[in-house]
């Protein structure tokens, strides 16, 4: 089971607060904070194409919103190091994105399943972050995960009407196992000193392999029963299921 650091919280921090809390807690904070202004633009160009590729106007309308709000998360979290002052140009220069944008999404389906798996992968973690002691990062993190939501139901209607078709059903079954490993990658490490420490601080409750275990039997029931595909009841009977430390934290 997770272990928690509950009793070492150090309470509601707010903007005016943050600095003068301790440096480690900034540290993290901004880290996270980093790691989202990058990755959430960079995602949305990566998505940006799939609205050409959609196969109706209902699902490029969709799309089309589904982009506009991944580009919507970028400011909200670029808008939190405007709020203390920090330059979130210079910060984040070099960084790098998520490495779930690493592997391609080069057709309609491996958007929706993308869409399905992995930014159900990234509500995971939201819902550790909106119990996170910064007041601002947690109202951000509400917020998104709202429309984290929403994209993960237009994956799901995505392969729904993909499974219908012959066609759409092969393609569907070739790459699901593609992105259950990139889902399963999303959340680095089981053994993650990055994670203990988020845990440290209450960012986090669950260790990285709780998160995975908790994705991957939810992911693994839809799948094997909606959408008759088989694919293995154990996680790591996937090939790369325990990426280098730091891999990824979250979309």
């Amino acid at each position: 089971m997770s272990e928690t650091y509950g009793e070492e919280h150090i309470g509601n921090v707010t903007a005016d607060a943050f600095w003068n809390v301790d440096e480690e807690f900034r540290d993290l904070q901004l880290k996270l904070l980093s790691i989202h202004v990058v990755s959430e633009e960079f995602g949305a160009d990566c998505f940006e194409v799939s609205i050409l590729r959609a196969p109706d106007a209902v699902m490029k309308m969709r799309m089309a919103k589904t982009v506009m709000e991944e580009y919507g998360h970028h400011l909200r979290f670029r808008g939190l190091f405007e709020e203390l002052d920090v330059d979130w140009v210079a910060y984040t220069e070099g960084k790098p994105h998520l490495s779930t944008f690493d592997t391609p999404i080069e057709s309609w389906a491996d958007q929706m399943v993308f869409l399905a798996l992995i930014d159900r992968a990234a509500a995971h973690q939201f819902r550790q972050f909106v119990k996170s002691p910064y007041e601002p990062f947690r109202k951000v993190c509400q917020d998104t995960l709202n429309e984290e939501y929403g994209h993960v139901g237009l994956g799901m209607d995505g392969v729904k009407q993909l499974l219908k078709a012959e066609e759409g059903r092969a393609e569907v079954e070739a790459i699901v196992e593609k992105w259950l490993k990139v889902g399963l990658a999303s959340f680095g490490s089981d053994e993650s000193r990055t994670n203990e420490r988020f845990r440290q601080w209450g960012f986090k409750t669950s260790t990285n392999k709780d998160m995975k275990l908790a994705w991957y039997q939810q992911v693994h029931a839809f799948i094997t029963r909606d959408w008759g595909i088989d694919v293995p009841e154990d996680m790591y009977a996937l090939a790369e299921t325990n990426p280098a430390d730091g891999a990824a934290v979250s979309h």
